[in-house]
């Protein structure tokens, strides 16, 4: 990325944020002298006073659901071809209900067209994105808007533009797949580390585990991170996006998204889909029912 384009985007950020923030802080004044207007008018000065509100409430985006995908490549390929190593989705909830971190562990159980019964990690693999945003669908009744992925390289760079993460390890990690060697206790974790913590598996609850560790962490790093104190480093993060994810964002949806996490509390709901570890046929499984799965997200899903 060239330093003009950063610069043109960092002004665009700045920009729709201040703009944002002007709409919602003077929506009373701007209703209030819309309602002095002449009965001939008041058709007109109804609709925009809607629009105005629409604008004003932050979290009603035509995006509600987003799915953000870790893809196991480690050889710094950019392909995008490997499993999802981390599914989780972001939920925009309605006003006053906290926004939601909902993870689906990648053992997770499913039957894929064409393909029998396999773990939902190889959804992606078979059927690319619209096969995991349809098996998501099938299993939790939630509809996925727009779609990220971004390999191991990404995350790593992404840590340490950010300048690390303080995360909190509460138990021994020693998992030499994965690289995790912590003992309790809290540390400022670069990109490596961060990644080592997110993948181990060899603790006590596995793939449980494994998936609170990455909301934790995501949830830690947009505590820590998101404010606006990133935007001066903004030109920078756009460039690892651009060079170690691929979605379907446009610039309005980064837009509307970091707006929606600058300005929130960060008080996130953290939950994993309910489900149970079982070896079938000498493979090992998260089995999970749908209806539990679909009644347990229903008072989440606001």
């Amino acid at each position: 990325m060239s330093k003009a384009r950063g610069c043109f985007i960092t002004f665009i950020i700045i920009f729709f944020i201040g703009l944002l923030v002007i709409l919602i802080l003077s929506y009373p004044l701007i209703a209030s002298f819309f309602k002095t207007s002449s009965e001939e008018n008041q058709d007109k000065d109804t609709e925009l006073n809607e629009t105005i509100k629409q604008v004003g409430k932050i979290s009603a985006l035509n995006s509600n659901n987003y799915l953000f995908l870790g893809v196991d490549e480690r050889e710094d390929l950019k392909k995008f071809k490997g499993r999802t190593d981390t599914i989780l989705i972001y939920h925009i909830s309605s006003f006053g209900n906290k926004d939601v971190l909902i993870s689906i562990p990648r053992d997770t159980r499913v039957k894929l067209e064409g393909h029998g019964w396999n773990k939902i990690n190889a959804a992606y693999v078979y059927g690319g994105e619209e096969m995991l945003k349809d098996e998501i669908y099938e299993l939790t009744d939630i509809r996925i808007n727009k779609t990220m992925l971004i390999n191991f390289e990404g995350f790593k760079r992404l840590i340490d533009a950010l300048g690390g993460v303080e995360i909190t390890v509460d138990e021994p990690m020693h998992d030499p797949l994965s690289g995790a060697d912590f003992e309790p206790g809290t540390y400022i974790m670069d990109g490596e580390q961060a990644l080592a913590f997110a993948r181990c598996r060899k603790t006590a609850g596995g793939d449980f585990d494994r998936v609170d560790r990455q909301k934790y962490l995501i949830s830690q790093l947009l505590k820590q991170k998101l404010n606006l104190s990133i935007i001066p480093n903004a030109p920078r993060i756009i460039a690892i996006f651009n060079e170690e994810t691929k979605s379907d964002f446009t610039i309005f949806d980064y837009v509307k998204l970091g707006a929606i996490l600058i300005f929130s509390n960060k008080d996130f709901e953290r939950i994993t889909i309910p489900g149970k570890t079982k070896t079938i046929d000498n493979i090992s499984y998260v089995v999970v029912d749908e209806n539990e799965v679909k009644n347990f997200l229903k008072p989440y899903l606001k």
